[in-house]
């Protein structure tokens, strides 16, 4: 009887030494051992999304690659919406995103129109070639813009970039997926038109 008296008081001790040991090394650890906290989920970083667009990203749109060279950032009265001249070789575009506010809308791929000349306040109803445009909203924004923006550059001259122009702008919609945006920068106009597509056919890479 005393041998197992003396086996069980050797396992007994052992345990209790090995748990004196351990406690030791988790007080030794940062925080005193205590489990660290996971990363809340809104830590995590998210990638950036079309509407997100900065100088310097690349989007791929029908297989050729676009870099951002230009961004617009429209404000009114806390609205926003984006406007990115994207670039391919001597291709030129005009991504436009959020404009509608309300639900997700759509992205707009816009090309600057050089042969329609607006004369006087823009009408209801425009129609070029077989296209006919009807006016769907319109407003004013202030704008912000940055890197190069081909003949808006004009307003950037000696000027910081993202520095602020007011902008009043008209959309107007087509049967199907035509679309056209007016916009009078001072005394000038520029029309946009294109296609309204779906953000799926776009891929972003950023640059930064």
């Amino acid at each position: 009887m005393i041998w197992i008296l003396l086996v069980l008081l050797t396992v007994i001790g052992g345990i209790t030494a090995a748990g004196i040991a351990a406690n030791e090394r988790r007080k030794a650890l940062p925080g005193g051992g205590a489990p660290r906290a996971l990363p809340a989920a809104g830590d995590k970083l998210l990638e950036r999304g079309v509407r997100d667009l900065r100088v310097d990203d690349v989007l791929t749109i029908d297989g050729k690659d676009f870099v951002v060279e230009g961004m617009i950032n429209y404000d009114e009265d806390g609205h926003r919406w984006i406007g990115a001249r994207v670039v391919d070789g001597g291709e030129v575009k005009w991504l436009l995103a959020g404009i509608e506010r309300m639900g997700a809308g759509s992205v707009r791929l816009l090309t600057q129109d050089e042969t329609t000349q607006i004369a006087g306040y823009p009408p209801e109803v425009l129609v070029i070639g077989e296209v006919r445009y009807a006016l769907d909203k319109r407003g004013a924004a202030t704008c912000a813009l940055h890197g190069e923006l081909g003949p808006l550059g004009a307003l950037k001259k000696d000027r910081p970039d993202g520095h602020a122009e007011r902008v009043r702008w008209w959309l107007y919609a087509a049967p199907g997926d035509d679309t056209l945006l007016l916009e009078q920068w001072g005394s000038d106009y520029r029309v946009l038109r294109g296609k309204k597509i779906g953000e799926g056919m776009l891929e972003l890479i950023q640059g930064s």
